[in-house]
């Protein structure tokens, strides 16, 4: 039974934790950090125009990160995907407002999707909970349904950070999880013929702190924040 089956039901991303709770209520103040980070990216690659546009959560869990981008107003076809069946089962329930994306269940390395076809694939904190002896083998599989040129975009938690590291010691849901470096990334990326081309570091400040958020942007160079972005391009050919 894949690991997060027993958690699919009522899924909080940790915040049972009161130490977690201090710095945002819900799984949703963090989800919606990064989503928002992942809009503003899009903006800047002007992909937001196109209604031909696919873009895939990878390891969707409940569907947070989609219902967001529902929400913001996404033009294209969302996908999601997860090994956990429960998971898919609970995202189809959460994410019940038009338009609704595209929910499968996925093996460990293995998809279902034609080579070529999405124009961007999300992975938000997954490659923590996937065994390293794997690692690549994910990649490989996402560098193929990833279309020439298409981006990989992973929001990971910095180890870094030594709150990161609390939060994440403290997790039930992460007690086998395996932390990310950045540099890490970037090796996985070369071996798979995938181009890192951003890297940036966010949540600086606590979700629940809103006036402070207008200055991550000029944090995002600084390796301290409590979670990365990393972006890997396909090469268009």
């Amino acid at each position: 039974m894949p690991e997060f089956d027993k958690y699919a039901r009522g899924y909080s991303g940790g915040h049972e934790d009161p130490l977690k709770r201090l710095f945002g209520k819900d799984l949703d103040q963090f989800i919606y950090v990064k989503a928002k980070w992942l809009w503003h990216f899009l903006s800047r690659e002007k992909a937001l125009s196109d209604r031909r546009l696919r873009l895939l959560d990878y390891g969707c869990g409940t569907g947070e990160m989609l219902k967001w981008l529902s929400l913001f107003g996404f033009p294209g076809h969302m996908y999601g995907a997860d090994i956990s069946s429960d998971m898919i089962k609970e995202a189809e329930r959460r994410c019940n407002e038009p338009p609704k994306p595209f929910l499968s269940c996925i093996g460990e390395t293995k998809t279902n999707f034609d080579g070529n076809y999405f124009d961007y694939v999300v992975a938000t904190c997954v490659f923590h909970h996937i065994e390293r002896e794997i690692r690549d083998d994910v990649l490989r599989e996402i560098e193929r349904i990833l279309v020439p040129g298409g981006k990989l975009i992973i929001f990971e938690h910095n180890p870094i950070n030594p709150m990161t590291r609390l939060i994440v010691k403290r997790a039930v849901i992460d007690r086998d999880a395996i932390l990310l470096y950045p540099r890490e990334i970037k090796c996985r990326f070369d071996r798979v013929i995938l181009k890192l081309c951003r890297l940036e570091y966010l949540m600086f400040f606590p979700p629940n702190m809103k006036p402070l958020h207008r200055l991550e942007k000029f944090l995002s160079w600084c390796p301290m924040g409590a979670q990365f972005a990393a972006v890997g391009q396909k090469m268009p050919w």
